[in-house]
């Protein structure tokens, strides 16, 4: 049985784009927030059932409600991401991103009076026993977002239902919207405009070599299509080309964000951090924005990939928020949100 972080840890934005982990230092800032719910909010269990599988969930809620509200699904990104935001791999011994952006962003959308279901993908826990990691798909992802989707909809404490999808889950809530998902809106925070290919290479430009370049992008393409490569990569980049991830990544290599956006009928707000190391505004946001004319497009000034407040785009630099789960999230990324949704008709 391979572990979730052999599934997911190295797509699209994997821990291999975050430079240095080993060597940070992580420095608890003035301006903190803690790891547990503050008195301003409820939290409950909140599991999601698809299919044969039931995902642990969190449902946050306003301390005092009254009346129906609306409720946001938060599909975590890529790697094994549980439902706070925070990377999780079972025998890996060395230091993995502790961000807890899902469960600080959850708090403060309580505190403006929306709800929030987090939720640990399939590939994560006591899930992982009952899947067949090299069956598992992109598809089987974005099921799980609908079925999120149908449950809440049908939860009488809610007015509506908005998908947030970050990072790579920006594009598991756009497909399942487009798939027919009972969501009224959808918002993609520090989504790809781009396919996960040249994203990924991209990356790597930054890390290797042009020959190893070269081989890795040569491996890759045997790999899709179901070949075995012949090239001597580094583990890390060899960890992408595993067999029992072949399935998922073959289905996200199809993934094409300009035309999923292009065709999806509802409201879609983007927010992008003009920071984001991962992710741009250039090459991504404005190009999602581009293709869907009426979506919103927000930027975020300081904001960094897991929606933290960086003093530049540089990852090297950025590392220690990564690692760091008092850390706070910009405050601006909860008020933009909940204005949004407050003004949906």
């Amino acid at each position: 049985m391979k572990t979730a972080s052999q599934l997911r840890a190295l797509t699209l934005f994997a821990a291999l784009s975050v430079p240095s982990l080993a060597s940070a230092q992580v420095t608890v800032t003035a301006a903190t927030v803690d790891t547990t719910p503050p008195s301003t909010v409820r939290e409950s269990s909140y599991p999601i059932k698809s299919g044969m599988l039931t995902l642990p969930g969190t449902l946050t809620l306003p301390a005092a409600m009254n009346g129906k509200i609306p409720v946001v699904l938060i599909v975590a990104g890529s790697g094994p991401t549980d439902r706070n935001g925070n990377s999780v791999a079972p025998g890996y011994s060395g230091p993995l991103p502790r961000p807890n952006m899902y469960a600080q962003l959850a708090w403060r959308l309580a505190e403006q009076g929306i709800a929030s279901v987090r939720y640990d993908k399939r590939s994560l826990g006591e899930n992982l026993k009952r899947i067949v990691i090299a069956n598992t798909s992109w598809d089987d992802f974005v099921n799980d977002v609908t079925a999120g989707a149908k449950q809440l909809s049908s939860d009488a404490r809610f007015s509506r239902v908005v998908l947030l999808g970050h990072s790579e889950g920006a594009g598991l809530a756009l497909e399942a919207a487009n798939r027919g998902a009972q969501a009224s809106a959808i918002i993609m925070a520090s989504g790809a405009g781009r396919k996960y290919l040249p994203i990924i290479h991209e990356q790597l430009t930054r890390q290797l070599d042009p020959a190893t370049l070269l081989a890795y992008d040569s491996a890759m393409a045997t790999y899709l299509r179901g070949g075995t490569p012949s090239a001597n990569l580094p583990g890390a980049l060899m960890s992408l080309l595993h067999p029992d991830n072949r399935k998922f990544m073959q289905g996200a290599a199809l993934y094409d964000p300009p035309t999923e956006i292009a065709r999806v009928k509802l409201p879609v707000l983007i927010v992008q951090g003009a920071y984001d190391g991962q992710t741009s505004l250039d090459a991504d946001a404005k190009v999602l924005a581009a293709a869907q004319p009426a979506a919103k497009l927000v930027v975020l000034p300081k904001a960094n990939h897991v929606l933290k407040a960086a003093t530049g785009p540089q990852l090297a630099t950025q590392v220690p928020l990564y690692m760091d789960p008092r850390s706070p999230i910009v405050p601006e990324i909860a008020t933009t949100i909940a204005a949004w949704i407050k003004a949906l008709h």
